[in-house]
């Protein structure tokens, strides 16, 4: 299975079983095999093989209970088109570009104003390329989000929109600009609040009613100086995207 190489083991094994139990290989209520044997069968830890499991138990796919086992309690997310994303770090996110299909709807040069200046950090007077894309999945079904990307253009390549169409296809728009320009991303800052679906492109683009609940992501791609990369404003439909995140007690 393809995965990054900044990404967890576990949580690549967490998607292959997901796909195991989504194409019928583990059926609905029945009980997988021991956690042991599983973890040998597939070369890893036990403690590997248990945080896989970890994972899917938080998704809802299985329920785990001691001396009970692992019995599979959904074949996946409830809702035809719905994608749910767990963020464990940056792995997880080039995962998700790579799971789903970008569609590129324009890209157009613009000069921050003062409004992008306040609501983004994007610079007064610099130059970004504004680019507008929805992702859909990679096997069908309803689009899951509609973005706005301001990229800072002094760190795109000059053929940013034929890259992001053809062989930069997968890739996040920050990760295309920070090999380019030699401006590693060191911290991505995010920021999830509830949102409506607005009237016009935004509802056209996403194939769905005006006024609807949706989630908005906001994040920002900053390099070691702490200058944006990208800004990326995101709209999911609520109905077609959720969204986990992994929270651990450190020792001590």
């Amino acid at each position: 299975m393809p995965s990054t190489s900044s990404e967890p083991r576990y949580a690549a094994l967490a998607r292959e079983l997901a796909k195991e139990i989504a194409g019928g290989l583990h059926p609905l209520g029945s009980q997988m095999p021991p956690e042991v044997e599983m973890a040998a069968e597939r070369g890893v830890s036990r403690a590997t093989m248990r945080a896989a499991l970890d994972r899917l138990e938080e998704l809802g796919l299985v329920s785990r209970r001691r001396r009970a086992g692992t019995r599979v309690t959904a074949l996946g997310p409830s809702g035809r088109g719905t994608y749910l994303q767990s963020l464990a770090g940056m792995g997880d996110l080039l995962q998700y570009a790579a799971e789903t299909r970008r569609e590129i709807l324009g890209v157009h040069p613009i000069v921050a104003d003062y409004a992008l200046d306040r609501e983004h950090g994007l610079r007064a007077g610099h130059r970004w390329l504004r680019i507008l894309s929805r992702r859909v999945p990679s096997d069908g079904g309803p689009p899951l989000c509609w973005t706005e990307t301001h990229a800072d253009a002094e760190a795109a390549p000059p053929d940013l929109e034929e890259r992001l169409r053809g062989q930069d296809a997968a890739e996040l728009i920050a990760a295309v600009l920070a090999a380019w320009s030699g401006r590693p991303i060191s911290e991505v800052v995010q920021e999830i609040t509830a949102s409506g679906i607005p009237a016009g492109e935004v509802a056209r683009a996403l194939e769905t009613p005006p006024g609807g609940h949706g989630l908005r992501i906001t994040r920002r791609y900053l390099d070691p100086g702490g200058k944006p990369l990208a800004v990326s404003v995101s709209l999911h439909p609520g109905e077609r995207f959720s969204y986990v995140t992994r929270l651990r007690r450190q020792a001590g």
